[in-house]
């Protein structure tokens, strides 16, 4: 019986540059237990018969899309494990997936955990097929190491990189039970797919790379997927998990609505039971202290010159913690640089950070994506706003930033709206796009007088929609959370009509 092995689909990008997908000092083309392949074609004749691949992860290649190879190979062998990396488990793509027969939809807090986990079993194998590992039956001097029965005899198989020469071992019923470990319905988004312990054989990438790499319409290197969980933390058990669940509101020009939309989504969040900050990382202009009202905020400059200052931060009630803006407009370019230390601190300390952005895209648009969970990518309903989106995307394509955690979303929807959801996919490339209701001149005019609390009271459309959208994307949020929090705190989706108004 030969060592089962694992095989990876993903692009060329991904295999040169493994910081894409999180695993920063991995080389995944010396791994022994895994078998690359960036070409569909190639990984269905390679893979049709090889009984002893037992499970394979499917990110991207550059001849299909990752659905339909991942059904594929399915089909060719129905016995084995067949895994999806997705950026977020829509109700279209949960539905092609489990057409598909397709196994489990992994994000890539679960992709970091798995790839650590099945490391952590072959190198277990091969240590004690080595005899130098744990149980292993140690030979007489001079004499090589006694195979023991469990072992089969090496096996190759034949990749696009080459002959991919494997140990077998004790690795079959291993990676079965871990495999076992996590049922598909338990993979949910956000979710943790193994055990903490199984983490050690992975070296920590770095935080400022924790992406994942995919084809998109945007270019050869984008994102893939997040979680609320820095994938960093999943691999390093010696690191503090930065747990929080990082969501910048980003447009392409300014006046999509991102200050209302951002202050209602940490509003949204912490009505939910989350510990919530509101982070305004509209560096220059910011205005979230303004829209809540409060006459002293703490102070992003603040914190970062005194940051024991940061324990003042606290939630009352329904009301999230705020973190303002700096109060003079030159101090953008230090708290830029030193942005990232920030981030990770408030990340420990909070469970969701809703980002504020200011509609100038610069480097502190880079940091915060960079280490999103999701983003709420807005757009308003002018045909400018449309292009400025397009020109944003072709950006985070250059740069090499994930676009695939952005939920696109058509802000003022209603009847009579010279733009729909449908409109906006097709400028986008076939990108989903959720719709928000328009709320009317209640927002503005509430927002205005810092009255946010009388605004998601009165059950504004766009309060509603807002809401709506936070407790499905949050990770951890069930329909029994949400129902359970009805009439408590924030009055969550009561039903209650809104007090709209139209604008003159």
């Amino acid at each position: 019986m030969s060592m089962p092995l694992v095989a990876l689909c993903a692009d060329e990008e991904c295999f040169r540059h493994p910081e894409l997908l999180g695993l920063e000092g991995e080389n995944l083309l010396a791994q022994q237990w895994l078998m690359p392949f960036t070409s569909a074609e190639q990984a269905r004749a390679a893979l049709r018969d090889a009984a002893s691949v037992q499970e394979v992860w499917v990110v991207s290649c550059a001849d299909v899309a990752p659905i339909n190879l991942a059904a594929a190979l399915k089909r060719d062998r129905p016995g084995r494990r067949v895994c999806m990396l997705t950026a977020q488990e829509s109700g279209s793509l949960r539905s092609r997936t489990t057409a598909a027969g397709v196994d489990a939809s992994l994000t890539r807090q679960a992709f970091v955990e798995r790839y650590a986990q099945c490391k952590q079993v072959a190198m277990r194998a091969i240590e004690l097929q080595a005899g130098i590992g744990p149980g292993a039956v140690c030979a007489p001097a001079g004499e090589a190491p006694q195979q023991q029965a469990t072992f089969g005899v090496a096996s190759s198989m034949t990749s696009p990189y080459g002959v991919a020469t494997t140990h077998s071992a004790g690795f079959s019923e291993s990676l079965e039970r871990a495999g076992a470990m996590v049922s598909p319905a338990e993979m949910r988004q956000g979710g943790s797919y193994a055990s903490a312990n199984a983490q050690s054989a992975l070296a920590a990438p770095s935080a400022a790379k924790d992406l994942a790499a995919t084809v998109s319409p945007y270019g050869a290197v984008s994102g893939l997927g997040a979680s609320g969980s820095s994938s960093a933390s999943a691999a390093n058990p010696q690191r503090p998990a930065a747990k929080g669940f990082l969501l910048p509101v980003v447009s392409g020009s300014g006046g999509a609505g991102k200050s209302a939309v951002a202050l209602l989504a940490a509003h949204a969040a912490q009505g939910l039971g989350l510990r919530t900050l509101l982070l305004d990382f509209d560096l220059q202009f910011g205005d979230m202290a303004q829209l809540m009202g409060v006459k002293k905020p703490l102070r992003i400059d603040e914190v970062l010159a005194r940051p024991e200052r940061l324990a003042e931060l606290s939630c009352e009630g329904r009301v999230p913690a705020l973190l303002a803006a700096p109060e003079h407009v030159d101090a953008a370019e230090a708290v830029v640089a030193q942005a990232p230390a920030l981030l990770d601190a408030v990340r420990e300390r909070f469970d969701v950070i809703v980002a504020n952005t200011g509609g100038a895209w610069a480097e502190q648009h880079a940091v915060l994506l960079e280490r999103s969970s999701k983003v709420l990518f807005l757009v308003d309903q002018r045909a400018t706003s449309v292009h400025a989106a397009q020109r944003a995307l072709d950006l985070c394509a250059r740069c090499g930033i994930a676009v695939n955690p952005f939920l696109f979303t058509l802000n003022g929807c209603g009847k009579g709206a010279p733009l729909s959801s449908m409109d906006v996919s097709c400028a986008l490339k076939g990108a989903h796009v959720r719709e928000l209701p328009d709320g009317g001149a209640d927002v503005e005019d509430l927002l205005a007088a810092g009255l946010v609390g009388d605004l998601i009271d009165s059950r504004n459309e766009l309060v509603e929609g807002i809401e709506e959208l936070m407790a499905e994307m949050l990770p951890g949020v069930s329909a029994a959370a949400t129902s359970s929090r009805e009439g408590s705190g924030m009055p969550f989706l009561r039903g209650k009509r809104s007090r709209k108004r139209k604008k003159a």
